[in-house]
């Protein structure tokens, strides 16, 4: 168990219903949820994400206008030919490296999260990543 990510909230919530969400669930603030086992394609997403469970989901094409997310429990999160501009992964726990396969990451923000937990596959602008 990581202690520190205990203290900073990012352990996985034990939520009874697991609910399948549609695009529309993934837009404004999305607080302790489960989200799982999702493919969303083609959509512009604005959201904040917090203190939520995201498991086995994939984003094809999509546009990030703003993703923020914080304090959450993530396995199994792939981003095919996505367009992170305004993106920021902030005090998560991950349990599998985040992958991005053509993605052009140049607005990508990794606050308090280790790089090597994410692999970038043929993305461009990764050397403007923000890490702090």
């Amino acid at each position: 168990m990581n202690l520190n990510a205990k203290r900073q909230g990012a352990m996985p919530l034990s939520l009874q219903n697991t609910q399948q969400n549609t695009i529309s669930d993934l837009n404004g603030l999305i607080e302790n949820r489960q989200l799982v086992g999702l493919n969303i394609r083609g959509e512009e997403i604005s959201a904040i994400i917090y203190r939520s469970n995201l498991s086995e989901i994939s984003f094809y094409d999509i546009c990030f206008s703003n993703l923020t997310l914080n304090r959450c429990c993530l396995e199994n999160i792939t981003f095919e030919n996505c367009d992170m501009r305004n993106v920021c992964f902030s005090h998560s726990m991950v349990t599998k490296p985040i992958v991005f396969r053509g993605c052009q990451v140049a607005g990508m923000r990794l606050m308090n999260m280790h790089r090597r937990m994410f692999v970038f596959e043929e993305c461009s602008g990764v050397g403007q990543i923000l890490i702090a």
